[in-house]
């Protein structure tokens, strides 16, 4: 069970929060959620020093899962032994009411900290602020009724529009508005993205964290309401610790170079550079499964594998090769500790 909730000011929310794959079991076309292998993840992101878990983000395919599937997965979480880390979900307003309020439920009854909301998938490519605020209101109201704290969540490549820093504002000054404490950023461009958020009135209160990774040493070092909620982190526990340890004390130069590692690897998962990575072959490297209606091939494998044995700077090789060999039960295993051996 995961420790209760703290979460009841911006103040108070996580400065990371990795936003956590779904080991998976099972063959196509559609493979299930693997209870224990979840289990044992979010544990040993925990041990490595993780404060704070989402669960059904965009790196663990949640956007595809039933809502069945979804509380599953929201139920085996919260039987991880996760020590003082906090466990947070993604919930759809395409969903029915009845089940989202069911889910909340749920969320609230296991102790959840926090729910995210993101636009709904159900919206026109067209919609303007006012019709996304509306699409996701109702969430925020109903999150308010369960007594859960909301992360408003922008990814226009699962939703097929962005929440801008109007349409957020639209939301915060509304019904229930006063439970919303941080919002999340998964877009491509900082400037028309991150830094809106940062500069709009409305939204001076809030937690704003970064979800494209590449933007997360300029969001660190523009503004102390900085955070960042990371798939990547999934695959780079040990290097995104050792890059908030370093902005904590100012060493802006080490951040840059840590995070260009993690870009470097992160772009060996892009097919589109204008499109998020595709972290799913990170997944499959680390012994969690293949994607849920899908799969990795050898080819997409060894170019990470490839970019990874490549990097420049041993300290960051073996931090991330660490961070890839969690599990350490993956096809790679081997490979993967025999570049970081000479730190054990």
């Amino acid at each position: 069970m995961p420790a209760e909730p703290s979460i009841d000011s911006p103040g108070e929310f996580p400065l990371a929060t990795v936003a956590c794959f779904d080991p998976t079991t099972s063959g196509l076309p559609r493979r299930h959620l693997d209870d224990a292998a979840n289990r044992e993840f979010l544990s040993r992101l925990a041990a490595a020093g993780a404060q704070s878990l989402l669960i059904a983000a965009s790196t663990g395919h949640g956007h595809l899962r039933t809502v069945d599937e979804l509380e599953a997965w929201f139920r085996s979480s919260a039987k991880a032994d996760i020590g003082g880390a906090v466990l947070m979900a993604l919930l759809r307003p395409e969903d029915r009411p009845e089940d989202n309020a069911r889910l909340l439920r749920t969320l609230a009854e296991l102790h959840y900290a926090a729910v995210f909301i993101r636009p709904g998938t159900n919206l026109k490519p067209t919609a303007d602020d006012e019709a996304v605020a509306d699409n996701m209101r109702p969430l925020v109201e109903m999150a308010d009724e369960a007594g859960l704290p909301v992360g408003l969540y922008s990814i226009p490549d699962v939703s097929g529009v962005p929440l801008t820093a109007d349409a957020a504002a639209r939301l915060v000054q509304g019904p229930a508005g006063e439970r919303i404490v941080a919002v999340k950023v998964t877009e491509p461009d900082f400037e028309t993205s991150t830094l809106r958020f940062l500069e709009h009135a409305a939204l001076s209160h809030l937690k704003i964290v970064q979800g494209w990774d590449l933007h997360l040493a300029r969001a660190l070092r523009e503004s102390p309401r900085c955070g960042v909620t990371s798939g990547p982190m999934s695959f780079a526990v040990y290097q995104y610790l050792h890059i908030l340890q370093c902005a904590r004390r100012g060493d802006w130069d080490e951040v840059a170079y840590a995070q260009k590692a993690v870009g470097a690897l992160f772009a060996s998962m892009q097919d589109d550079p204008r499109r998020f990575a595709d972290l799913q072959r990170a997944k499959y490297i680390m012994g969690l499964g293949h994607p849920l209606t899908g799969e990795v091939s050898t080819p997409q494998s060894e170019r990470v594998l490839e970019t990874l044995e490549a990097l420049a700077r041993p300290a960051d090789l073996r931090r991330l090769a660490r961070s890839l060999d969690l599990m350490s039960n993956g096809p790679y295993h081997q490979r993967l500790a025999g570049l970081y051996a000479d730190e054990q």
